[in-house]
C-alpha cells in the first residue's frame, strides 16, 4: 500500500467562520489508517470546532474535505460519513430514558439494521471491552461520570466506525475517574483504530499518539512526533504552553 493510500482523512486549507469570528483560518492535515493523533494547544485555539468539522456536525466556511480518497460536499451522505466517522463528546450524550445495553444497541439497529439478538451480543461485547458489562441494566443517571463515558465510547465503537473523534473526553470527569477512561481509549487505540483526539491530558498524548499537532488562535502552529514536541518543541508558542501546562501538572 502506498502511502496515498493509507490516508484515510485529507484536511485542506479548512477555514470556519461564525459570523465576523474567524474561528479555523486555514488548518490542512493528513491522517493515517489507524493513526492516533492527539490535538492539544489553549482553550479557544479551535480545536473542537476542527474535530467537529471533521463528521459535519460544522460546515467549513472554506476548504475541502476528503475522507477515503471521496470529497465531501453538498451531495455527501451525512448519516453514512458520521456512521464512518463516530465522536465521543465531553458530556457523554446518552439517551436518558435507555439502559447502558439500549444506548449502545440503538444505532447498530436502527442505522446498520443489524439484527436486535446481534446487536445485543455486539453491544455485551463492546460493554465488557470497557468494563461496564455488570451495568448493562442501570440507566445513566444510576452511573458517574467516567461510567457514561465508558459507555459513550461502547457505543461510538458499536457502529464499527473507521475512524473516532475524541472532544475532550475526559473534561468533565472528576480528576479520579479519567485514568479509568484514558485506559479504554489506550486498548481502543492499541487494537488499531484510527482517532483524532483533542485533550488535555498531556501524558496520554505523550504515551498513545503517534502524532501531537499543537493548535493556536485557529492555526496549527506545530506538529510531529510526541517526543519532539514534549522535549524539543521549535516554535516558542508551544515552548510556552507546555512550559506552563507541564509545570501546572507537577
Amino acid at each position: 500500500m502506498s502511502e496515498n493510500e493509507n490516508i484515510i482523512y485529507d484536511i485542506r486549507h479548512i477555514k470556519k467562520n461564525f459570523g465576523k469570528l474567524e474561528v479555523l483560518k486555514d488548518i490542512s492535515m493528513q491522517i493515517r489508517n489507524g493513526e492516533v493523533v492527539t490535538i492539544i494547544g489553549p482553550s479557544g485555539s479551535g480545536k473542537s470546532t476542527f474535530l467537529r468539522c471533521l463528521n459535519l456536525l460544522e460546515t467549513p466556511t472554506a476548504g475541502e474535505l476528503w475522507f477515503e480518497g471521496k470529497k465531501i460536499d453538498s451531495s455527501t451522505d451525512v448519516k453514512m460519513l458520521r456512521r464512518d466517522v463516530g465522536m465521543v463528546f465531553q458530556q457523554f450524550n446518552l439517551f436518558p430514558m435507555f439502559s447502558v445495553l439500549k444506548n449502545v444497541m440503538y444505532a447498530p439497529m436502527h442505522i446498520r439494521k443489524t439484527p436486535e439478538n446481534e446487536a445485543r451480543e455486539q453491544a455485551m461485547e463492546l460493554l465488557s471491552q470497557v468494563g461496564m458489562e455488570d451495568h448493562a441494566d442501570f440507566y445513566p443517571e444510576q452511573l458517574s461520570g467516567g461510567q457514561q463515558q465508558r459507555v459513550a465510547i461502547a457505543r461510538a465503537l458499536a457502529m464499527k466506525p473507521k475512524m473516532l473523534l475524541f472532544d475532550e473526553p475526559t473534561s468533565a470527569l472528576d480528576p479520579e475517574l479519567v485514568g479509568d477512561v484514558l485506559e479504554v481509549m489506550k486498548e481502543v487505540a492499541q487494537r488499531g483504530m484510527t482517532m483524532a483526539v483533542v485533550t488535555h491530558e498531556m501524558q496520554f498524548a505523550r504515551s498513545v499518539a503517534d502524532r501531537v499537532v499543537f493548535m493556536d488562535k485557529g492555526y496549527i502552529v506545530e506538529e510531529g512526533d510526541p517526543k519532539d514536541i514534549f522535549t524539543h518543541p521549535k516554535e516558542e508558542r508551544t515552548q510556552t504552553f507546555l512550559k506552563r501546562l507541564l509545570h501546572a501538572d507537577i
